[in-house]
């Protein structure tokens, strides 16, 4: 698995039919005891209906297909999950109720 923060969006009007219907999310992997971005980024399909700034979890490779709506899509990277917090070594680093607590100064 693969934990990143959801940074865009790719649209597509001229696909595969496998993934007509599909909501394709850009992520961009983290280190996860610092949360600090890695220099990549990978689409996935998102079956969980995740947002732009969402941290998130993804499954890769023959794993990315095997949920009841992922099973026949054309995947290589497949969002299965909306990371709520993350504990390491008896320390969290990650707490999404505090991260919208501190942000909602923003809306």
């Amino acid at each position: 698995m693969l934990v990143g923060r959801v940074t865009g969006n790719v649209v597509s009007t001229n696909k595969v039919d496998t993934l007509h219907g599909a909501k394709l999310l850009i992520v961009q992997p983290v280190e996860l005891d610092t949360l600090a971005m890695k220099d990549d980024y990978v689409v996935c399909v998102d079956d969980v209906g995740a947002g732009e700034g969402d941290l998130v979890f993804c499954a890769y490779g023959s794993s990315a297909r095997q949920s009841d709506t992922s099973s026949k899509v054309a995947s290589d990277y497949t969002i299965y999950g909306i990371v709520d917090s993350i504990n390491m070594r008896g320390t969290r680093t990650y707490d999404k109720a505090k991260e919208a607590e501190a942000c909602s100064w923003r809306k």
